[in-house]
């Protein structure tokens, strides 16, 4: 139960977060087409716009996506750039949702955090530039082998990975699905970008994903990696 004091003090600190930049960042089921879109965000919204932030993608078990932040992390995510009516309104809505409690972070599920964001500011030119939004990000430390079945999705795109391919193998993303679940050691799974899409889809992708177009390491494409769990292992030691 969330008392008077304690909801005047969440008040201030979501108009203060607001304050810093009204942007928010989505990746996952709040985009648009999407069910939380429709039930949160519909009809509030002022900007939508394709957007890139830095971090690695996972298919979490719930069936919604976690972006995992790590300093030397050059991995680009791809997901949508909102500002809102009432971004105050919004943002209480959206920490209930993702679970985040502004004075309580052991106790949040997703956490919130300021990140840089490349926004496209004109598609047909293909421009692009860099802002800070809010963004829900998933712990590190709530990837163990206890939660199992987390499965790193490569192309940085949860919509390439849930919405599939209509010209051909309709099922594909399904049958993917079940094969993942009976895998010895499902935490290692790497999704690669060719598993979710077509040939024609896969091409368009690498010539148009900001992964291709902002990356630092080139020499080092997503598509040729297979990250795994260790990779995290060594961030901590290091």
């Amino acid at each position: 139960m969330v008392t008077n004091g304690r909801w005047k003090k969440l008040l201030e600190m979501r108009r203060a977060a607001v304050a810093e930049t009204p942007w928010f960042f989505v990746y996952g089921s709040l985009m648009r087409r999407y069910g939380n879109f429709n039930r949160f965000l519909r009809r509030k919204t002022l900007n939508v716009r394709p957007a890139y932030c830095q971090g690695f993608l996972y298919h979490l078990p719930i069936g919604f996506p976690g972006l995992i932040i790590l300093e030397d992390c050059q991995d680009m995510v791809v997901g949508e750039l909102m500002s809102f009516k009432n971004p105050v309104k919004i943002m209480r809505a959206l920490d209930q949702l993702e679970g985040f409690h502004p004075d309580n972070l052991q106790k949040s599920h997703y956490i919130r955090k300021k990140l840089p964001v490349i926004v496209e500011t004109d598609p047909v030119s293909q421009e692009y530039k860099e802002l800070e939004a809010w963004v829900y990000t998933y712990p590190l430390e709530h990837l163990s082998p206890q939660h199992q079945k987390e499965y790193l999705i490569s192309c940085g795109n949860w919509k390439l990975l849930c919405e599939q391919p209509t010209k051909r193998k309709p099922g594909r993303i399904k049958n993917l699905y079940k094969k993942l679940r009976h895998t010895p050691v499902p935490e290692k799974v790497h999704i690669d970008p060719a598993l979710c899409m077509d040939e024609e889809m896969l091409a368009e992708w690498k010539m148009s994903t900001g992964c291709a177009r902002f990356c630092k390491n080139p020499e080092k494409c997503r598509a040729n990696r297979r990250k795994m769990r260790g990779n995290f292992t060594l961030a901590d030691e290091g």
